[in-house]
């Protein structure tokens, strides 16, 4: 028993000490169409999990969007692939 209670207090101390720190994930300085152009041609993980879409459906989406709907860019110069991932984010 005293040998599961050194184990539990260690493992809470090592838990509590500044040197155990959680490593930012959000991390990207883009913003925006930058931002959107990064998920869109970097790793195929990235856009999964940002927007919890695969590459190829997230452009049939925009697809969709632009010919069923019609939506277009804002004026102010918001592009539909903006508008599409600040939806699905």
């Amino acid at each position: 028993a005293a040998f599961l209670i050194n184990v539990v207090a260690l493992a809470a101390q090592s838990y509590s000490s500044p040197s155990y720190w959680s490593q930012d994930y959000h991390t990207s300085r883009l913003t925006g169409a930058e931002w959107v152009n990064e998920l869109i041609h970097g790793h195929p993980n990235h856009i999964w999990t940002e927007l919890r879409m695969r590459l190829h459906i997230f452009l049939a989406f925009m697809h969709e969007l632009c010919t069923v709907s019609g939506l277009e860019d804002s004026r102010r110069g918001i592009t539909v692939k903006e508008q599409a991932a600040i939806f699905l984010y």
